[in-house]
């Protein structure tokens, strides 16, 4: 399998969609200058067999989202093919529906969406730690931070919004400000760094925006079921954007079967004896 990007440096070294990392793969990285614009391509490619999910980078503890499943079977006329590819929906419209409508409209220059994100990434920061011993509060306390949370980002005008999303610091201390004292002493870095991975979870979806992903896939043999926009040959095309998994997973699929014609054929042969024994009993019988 690989995968291919292609664009001007930042397009293609930003995290929106990491490359992965790792056995089995193996990245090469190139450049093309045309009309004096430099085009940079990297490219990465593995050899795949059975589910496979895998990390991005050396410090990266998390699986890239679009893990890829290869497989075969032997059956009894030939050898069936499958692959499926995952992509995780971003559940924006879940999150933040505002932020969703802003990525499907054609004038997405509005600010709308500020505080129902910050809200959103507040709160799940707050409900996160409450699963955690070593943060965990009172319960009333975690309604009450809640309710601040969503009573601050209404208050606020949507420049001093932006300015707090730039700098997530400055809003959590003032989320956490009131509360301090109530707080375990490890809850402000807890919550900066969910606040932080949220942060980065929103900003990552709106990179994608403008990204297209072209994926072939080369399956053997007479292609039975797929979701492909086209197939060539043995060669099956997607053509996709973010709008297909803004929301919910999108995968793509297909199936293919090499047929065996030795076997193919012993299974004729048999068939037909066994309609000639039938055939036999039934006019022995009928006599």
């Amino acid at each position: 399998m690989d995968f291919v990007s292609r664009g001007d440096s930042t397009d293609v070294f930003n995290e929106d969609f990491p490359h992965p990392f790792g056995d089995p793969w193996v990245t090469n990285i190139e450049t093309e200058i045309t009309d004096d614009e430099k085009t940079w391509v990297m490219n990465t490619s593995g050899l795949l067999y059975g589910p496979t999910a895998f990390s991005s980078g050396h410090s990266s503890l998390v699986e890239v989202a679009h893990p890829i499943d290869v497989r075969f079977e032997k059956g009894f006329f030939g050898t069936h093919y499958f692959v499926s590819q995952f992509f995780k929906g971003r559940e924006v419209f879940r999150k933040y529906p505002k932020f969703g409508n802003s990525m499907s409209s054609i004038d997405n220059d509005t600010t709308e969406w500020i505080s129902e994100a910050l809200y959103y990434i507040g709160s799940t920061a707050v409900y996160d730690l409450q699963k955690d011993s070593t943060t965990m509060i009172n319960s009333l306390l975690a309604d009450r931070m809640e309710n601040y949370i969503r009573g601050y980002v209404d208050r606020k005008n949507f420049t001093e919004l932006y300015s707090i999303e730039d700098s997530s610091g400055l809003f959590v201390r003032d989320i956490l400000n009131p509360f301090l004292d109530e707080l375990p002493s490890t809850y402000e870095l807890a919550f900066q760094e969910l606040v932080d991975l949220y942060s980065k979870e929103m900003h990552i979806t709106g990179q994608l925006r403008d990204d297209q992903f072209k994926f072939h896939i080369f399956l053997p043999g007479v292609v039975i079921t797929t979701n492909a926009d086209s197939i060539s040959g043995d060669t099956l095309m997607w053509t996709f954007g973010l709008k297909e998994f803004l929301n919910d997973d999108y995968i793509l699929h297909a199936e293919s079967i090499i047929y065996s014609k030795k076997r193919i054929q012993i299974g004729i042969i048999i068939l037909l004896g066994l309609v000639l024994i039938i055939a036999f009993f039934f006019i022995k019988f009928k006599r």
